[in-house]
């Protein structure tokens, strides 16, 4: 009876009420919206992290810790018999789409044809298993990373990023749009700032690395690194393209180059990697996998441990955590404006009807009823708000998702396609209803109390 009684009042201002509802419907657009941005954050930026690390990384036991100034204590020794050990596992093997070893490495990086050099940060890939895991979707966001851009006809080639390949003078020779070399530098004295790596080698090992190849072939590289027994190596590259990278400083130092190429440079011919990448089908099975994986470490007595990505890179984990604080900043500030939206509605309502609350109570109802029928009133709009939210998103997130706008996570150096993901987390949106529905209950609260405790003779007589 009072759900009927609450829909007659509701009727009978109609005007007052559409306004309400829409304010209401507003609010939780914005919130959904939000909500599904959010989302697809959440997946995206995973997915693109994903397709670039994988979900999974076997290191060596302290190479967290301490690797970053002992990299050749923690190194994998002989990554095929890992490889091989998981991949023999019969579980194992429904779940890994790739597993493709990587070695990081650093040094100088020297062109002849510009007499420039500089210091580099180097990877070390498997073309055909890095382009393999860039076209991962798993979760069908439509997330896109470009191949590498290696040769794999071409095991000497390599890519740089655009600040390398500006600062080292080759945005000509590689068509570099809105890229301009800089001016020829002049000769200077070798210093512990400047290090020419051409001046290192003997003049026949320089006249052969220097040797320009056919403009099929790209530009020449000379670099320089510190192999596992400390003595300098040099080995040749040829630049295929440049690729801009997410951050500017490791833009103007970025190299990426075959794998077995950067393993002969650092290892010779030792079988060694810095880190293992792996990719599953299912990302929703990653803990099962991880939790297998280690238990396959452990019993072979290999001292190697298993991360997800965001352990080794927490950038995923403090950008979804950004936007989920916006999200509740936001949803907050919402919420408070519909509280006050709602708070007048209700009352205006009680001092227009302050002669039908005191004909209400002279005939007995109590004031409980009186503040049930007041709150289920502000409960209808709130509903209705809500499911005016939802047609509302219907349509903004169709507009949204059929418009193409695109945005560059702080992760990533190409842009995505912004996809609201809104009704693939339903449960969100179930929340956010519930939420408005509440808000609307508690709007009502101070008023309805207020009008329950009205002394009845001056309530009728009230003019």
């Amino acid at each position: 009876m009072i759900g009927l009684i609450a829909l007659r009042n509701l009727l009978k201002n109609s005007h007052r009420s559409v306004i309400t509802i829409i304010s209401i419907g507003i609010g939780g657009l914005a919130m959904m919206l939000f909500a599904g941005f959010i989302t697809s954050i959440y997946f995206g930026v995973q997915t693109g992290l994903i397709q670039d690390q994988g979900q999974l990384q076997i290191y060596k036991q302290g190479y967290l810790q301490y690797g970053a100034t002992d990299p050749d204590s923690y190194t994998i020794d002989n990554y095929q018999h890992v490889t091989d050990l998981l991949l023999r596992d019969p579980e194992l093997q429904q779940q890994i789409a790739v597993i493709t070893p990587q070695i990081s490495l650093s040094g100088i990086a020297g062109v002849a044809a510009t007499d420039n050099s500089k210091t580099f940060i180097g990877r070390g890939v498997d073309p055909e298993s890095a382009d393999k895991m860039r076209t991962w979707d798993g979760w069908h966001v439509q997330v896109t990373t470009p191949p590498t851009g290696l040769n794999k006809t071409q095991p000497d080639s390599a890519v740089i990023g655009v600040g390398m390949a500006r600062q080292l003078g080759l945005c000509h020779v590689l068509h570099i749009a809105n890229c301009e070399d800089p001016p020829r530098l002049q000769s200077k004295a070798i210093s512990d700032e400047q290090l020419n790596v051409n001046t290192l080698i003997s003049s026949e090992d320089s006249a052969q690395l220097n040797q320009q190849r056919d403009t099929e072939n790209g530009p020449q590289l000379n670099l320089l690194a510190a192999s596992s027994n400390g003595a300098p190596n040099i080995i040749s590259v040829y630049v295929n393209q440049a690729q801009s990278q997410a951050q500017r400083s490791l833009d103007n130092a970025f190299i990426m180059m075959n794998f077995d190429l950067a393993r002969e440079l650092l290892y010779g011919e030792a079988p060694r990697a810095t880190v293992m990448l792996i990719q599953l089908y299912h990302p929703e099975r990653v803990a099962l996998v991880k939790q297998r994986i280690q238990q396959l470490l452990d019993a072979n007595d290999l001292p190697l441990d298993v991360f997800y990505f965001n352990e080794v890179d927490p950038s995923f984990d403090r950008i979804f955590n950004m936007f989920n604080f916006i999200f509740g900043v936001v949803s907050l500030f919402l919420g408070m404006v519909i509280i006050f939206t709602i708070t007048n509605t209700i009352n205006l309502t009680i001092i227009e009807r302050v002669n039908e609350i005191g004909t209400i109570r002279a005939m007995g109802f109590r004031r409980r009823f009186i503040m049930q029928m007041f709150m289920t009133e502000s409960a209808l709009m709130g509903l209705l708000g809500a499911i005016t939210a939802v047609i509302l998103t219907l349509i903004a997130s169709y507009i949204i998702n059929h418009i193409g706008i695109t945005w560059t996570p702080p992760s990533n150096a190409t842009p995505i396609k912004i996809h609201l993901m809104i009704f693939e987390n339903f449960r969100l949106i179930l929340a956010i209803m519930g939420f408005l529905a509440v808000l609307s209950v508690i709007a009502a609260i101070w008023p309805t109390y207020k009008a329950s405790r009205m002394n009845i003779i001056a309530a009728i007589h009230h003019v």
